[in-house]
């Protein structure tokens, strides 16, 4: 039996009660009787009340696209999985296997070359300080070598040789420093007897550092563009792949309902239902000295932010809660120096908390 309110509809016709109906029971308060009741009455034409509607799902809400590459290209597998068990059953048309997989090789590739230009930077920075070393040890020689003839102090006789500022000394910035050395290979090309060959400080030295210098400046420049290049390329197949991914959830909104478990076979959560968050992949914990230890991580399958623990060997007793956020990574402070600390983190979603990774060890210097 359940209650009786105002301008009730009675769910076994769709119509309202009306006040001669055999299973009211009018008092204080009034109900009615359902199947099964002492005293229920069968309707003659027995009609399920309609089921109210459910307010329109927001999928996007529920399974938001990732923005970090490394969380889209994983959510991108466990989605491609899903695929490959379900599609035939879920009648998938404009998101198959073979085309989403393409799409998601494009990005890994795209990402790998990106990743493989940065990588070429730090070499490219790394010949141009030395060659730029080697040209400030030039400058030195040189000035040391000409204020002999020309004074150590700035006169219209050191216009010639190139330094920039009107100052005989070190130029302060690279820029400057190349500029000096073309000015000085110039100078002593135009004055041989200015050069001095035991303290190496002679026209085809200095015309060989500027030319060490310039290469590794274009090295440098050649280094950022293809980086830039592949940066772009790789935005192109992102962009690319979100709106694969997104469409392929959309394409399982027409087969899958809001309560289906099957979701959970994609990776995504099921909104009738969410999931909590999977295990966060690839945690590093790093010493940078100070008592500080930096924890970076690569995200968590439908995380939305992050629980951060930390545990002192032979102080904690268990992990303590550093904090939630969304960043993935996060920097601990105030570590006792030697100690062994344990690092671990969670992704948190509305579902709650998911699985702690794998602790990992690191020795606070």
């Amino acid at each position: 039996m359940k209650p009786l309110f105002w301008d009730a509809i009675n769910p076994f016709t769709g119509q309202p009660f009306t006040w001669d109906d055999p299973n009211l029971r009018w008092g204080d308060p009034s109900y009615y009787l359902e199947p099964g009741d002492p005293g229920f009455v069968p309707y003659a034409a027995s009609t399920p009340a309609p089921k109210p509607k459910r307010k329109p799902r927001n999928y996007m809400a529920s399974n938001p696209t990732p923005d970090p590459i490394g969380e889209l290209i994983a959510a991108g597998e466990d989605l491609y999985d899903g695929l490959v068990q379900h599609a035939v059953g879920c009648n998938i048309k404009q998101n198959t296997p073979a085309a989403f997989r393409a799409d998601l090789d494009a990005l890994i590739a795209a990402q790998n070359a990106l990743v493989a230009a940065e990588g070429e930077e730090p070499a490219a920075y790394a010949t141009l300080r030395t060659a730029d070393s080697n040209g400030k040890g030039f400058i030195a020689r040189a000035i040391k070598v000409l204020s002999i003839s020309l004074g150590n102090d700035w006169t219209a006789e050191w216009t010639a040789t190139g330094l920039p500022d009107q100052t005989v000394g070190i130029p302060s910035t690279q820029d400057k420093r190349f500029t000096a050395l073309g000015g000085l290979a110039a100078y002593l090309t135009a004055n041989p007897a200015k050069e001095n060959a035991p303290l190496e400080v002679t026209a085809a030295i200095a015309t060989t550092l500027h030319t060490a210098v310039s290469d590794a400046r274009q090295g440098v420049g050649n280094a950022l563009n293809k980086t830039k290049a592949k940066l772009l390329a790789r935005n192109e197949k992102r962009d690319a792949f979100r709106l694969r991914f997104r469409g392929t959830i959309n394409e399982l909104e027409q087969c899958l309902s809001i309560d289906d478990p099957k979701w959970y076979d994609f990776g995504l959560n099921r909104p009738d239902d969410p999931a909590t968050p999977g295990q966060p992949s690839n945690v590093h914990a790093t010493a940078l000295g100070t008592g500080r230890v930096l924890i970076q991580i690569d995200g968590a399958r439908r995380a939305n932010s992050f629980n951060y623990y930390k545990q002192v060997v032979g102080t904690d007793a268990e992990p303590v809660k550093l904090l939630n956020t969304q960043g993935t990574q996060h920097t601990v402070e105030n570590l006792p120096a030697g100690a062994t600390v344990q690092i671990t983190v969670t992704g948190v979603n509305k579902a709650g908390e998911g699985p702690a990774s794998e602790p990992v060890s690191v020795v606070v210097t």
